[in-house]
């Protein structure tokens, strides 16, 4: 397996959307712990004292109390969570084009659509994860090895 320094943070109405992201992790290999939360607030409230390392926020657009948008601002306007500059991107069905339009005003790392299973799901997350790890991106700055995010 690959190790993965830094969680994956899902953030998702439905739960088995949690049991979907770790077989399509697991099914390419890849060792990561996820942080699951079913409510932005509570999300948000975890970046923002959270001392551990972030490899990628996961959201879907349509959450209840506030919604994914208003959260990826919400971590914009806080100093320390927005210093960490952790790629954040959407997994939705629900989203809109004006939703599309204002996300990436907010510096989004890309905006997916759920598949339909699990094999292709496998298949976007390795294309993500892969990108992230070779992108000179300043959230490697909070890995443990302070440079990779394979172990």
């Amino acid at each position: 397996m690959k190790k993965l320094t830094g969680k994956i943070i899902l953030v998702d109405n439905e739960k088995y959307e949690k049991e979907l992201l770790e077989k399509s992790l697991q099914q390419k290999d890849w060792d990561v712990e996820i942080e699951y939360f079913t409510h932005s607030l509570d999300a948000l409230e975890y970046l923002k004292k959270t001392k551990d390392a972030i490899f990628l926020i996961i959201s879907e657009f349509d959450l209840v109390k506030m919604n994914g948008l208003e959260m990826k601002k919400a971590i914009d306007e806080h100093l320390e969570a927005s210093k960490r500059a952790v790629p954040f991107i959407f997994l939705s069905n629900t989203e809109t084009k004006q939703d599309l339009k204002d996300a990436y005003l907010y510096r989004v790392g890309g905006s997916f659509k759920k598949p339909s299973n699990v094999d292709k799901q496998a298949e976007i997350f390795d294309i993500i994860i892969r990108y992230w790890i070779v992108n000179n991106h300043p959230n490697k700055l909070f890995s443990k090895e302070n440079s990779d995010f394979i172990e």
